[in-house]
């Protein structure tokens, strides 16, 4: 133990005292922390550069040229028809029968699958007979109209009868009665007869009218509700016609979703008839071209290895999952044998070729954005980081606008994880 040499020492202390010693340990340590702290400075206080080394053989290398953009876009889609009309059942019931199947060509109004509910079944019925019943009530009540109008015009005939058959008895009897040939009283009961028989005709006329306006107002009303009756006993025939699935047209049934013993609720899919119509083409394209892609451009396919000549008809603006849709249609003839789902590539020009500087296209694109690239060093042994404008692009080539001129040779291939490197080290 080492000791304290030349110290003064009083009466109570007599003990020499130790040296402290500092390990090994503890000098790496405190070494350690120092170094790290300085470490963490300088990254923090350095704008030092950011320099990963990369495989020769693992980057893809380009050349900036002057050339001829050729703007364009290369399509891939499918023939589907022009038409197709979904079947949903109308009604929820358990399958009973199958009577068509996929591919089969079918007419409008063929019956294609047949369900079953028993209590739909049973509430139709009775529906239907309570406004079979109905019916049969507006039917009693006109014959009772018909029955009340003959009875007031026989009542105004028979009335009319007796008044011209005792008009002709008074007429004969008076000039008897004034010769004494025919008593008076006899005259008189004929008279007071006639007279009697003149107030029940106006009696009988005037029932008549007043009948005939009540039946009138009366057979208005029940030929409305007569037709609201035929609607809604057609309504519950339907609800048993619906539980049969027909073809809405005709065509080809080219899905059918219905096995025997199913239940099948309302509104379910049973399947796709494609109507008799055409064919169009659906293409998904990507949403950089969304605003350069209109209707009425030319576009050239390929279907079964014979050229064809398209037009787009139709551009659905939505997005999803990167991609819009569009429609073509042909510029000119159908061809024939068309298949749905065919398959059919092609080229959408989007403009003439024109002169501009290029780079080719590669998987650079989608981690920069195109906002910045690795230009190669001359010597080859780096790449530099550095901002570019770039502007329209195919699948082949890029068009530079800015940060670029021919010569320059960029780094094309994927740039995922580089996104906070400033440099690279090519090693060979």
């Amino acid at each position: 133990m080492d000791v304290v040499r030349n110290a003064h020492f009083t009466p109570s202390m007599d003990r020499p005292r130790a040296k402290r010693r500092v390990t090994r340990p503890m000098l790496l340590g405190a070494g350690g922390l120092a170094l790290a702290a300085a470490a963490i400075a300088w990254i923090v206080l350095s704008p030092a550069e950011r320099t990963l080394r990369v495989e020769a053989s693992k980057i893809t290398i380009s050349t900036v040229a002057a050339a001829p953009f050729h703007d364009f876009i290369p399509l891939r889609g499918q023939v589907v028809p022009l038409d197709s009309i979904v079947l949903d059942a109308v009604l929820g019931g358990r399958v009973e029968e199958v009577m068509a199947e996929a591919g089969q060509r079918v007419t409008a109004g063929q019956p294609l699958i047949r369900l079953s509910d028993p209590t739909l079944e049973l509430n139709a019925i009775s529906s239907e007979a309570q406004i079979i019943q109905q019916i049969n009530a507006q039917l009693a009540l006109e014959l009772s109209f018909e029955t009340t109008k003959t009875g007031d015009a026989k009542a105004v005939a028979d009335a009319d009868y007796n008044i011209l058959r005792l008009g002709r008895e008074v007429a004969r009897r008076q000039p008897l009665a004034a010769k004494g040939f025919q008593s008076q009283e006899t005259l008189d009961q004929s008279a007071d007869e006639l007279n009697y028989q003149k107030r029940l005709r106006d009696v009988a006329t005037d029932g008549l009218q007043r009948d005939a306006s009540v039946i009138k107002r009366s057979s208005a009303l029940i030929e409305e509700t007569a037709s609201r009756l035929d609607e809604n006993l057609a309504a519950a025939k339907h609800q048993l016609d619906a539980l049969v699935v027909r073809a809405p047209t005709d065509g080809v049934l080219t899905a059918i979703e219905a096995h025997v013993g199913e239940e099948k609720v309302r509104g379910q899919n049973l399947g796709q008839v494609d109507r008799d119509g055409g064919f169009k083409v659906t293409v998904p394209v990507d949403e950089f071209y969304l605003a350069r892609v209109k209707p009425g451009q030319k576009v050239a396919v390929t279907i079964d290895g014979a050229p064809s000549s398209l037009i787009v008809s139709k551009v659905y603006p939505q997005v999803k999952d990167g991609k819009f849709e569009i429609d073509l249609a042909w510029d000119g003839a159908t061809p024939a044998g068309l298949r749905r789902g065919q398959a059919v590539q092609g080229k959408l020009e989007l403009g003439g070729d024109v002169p501009a500087v290029v780079l080719p296209a590669g998987p650079f694109l989608e981690a920069s954005g195109g906002a910045w690239v690795f230009v190669v060093a001359p010597d080859g042994v780096t790449a530099e980081r550095r901002t570019v404008k770039l502007g329209r692009r195919t699948t082949e080539s890029v068009e530079v606008l800015g940060g670029l001129k021919p010569g320059d040779r960029v780094v094309t291939s994927d740039y995922t994880g580089l996104d906070r490197i400033d440099r690279l080290t090519i090693s060979t």
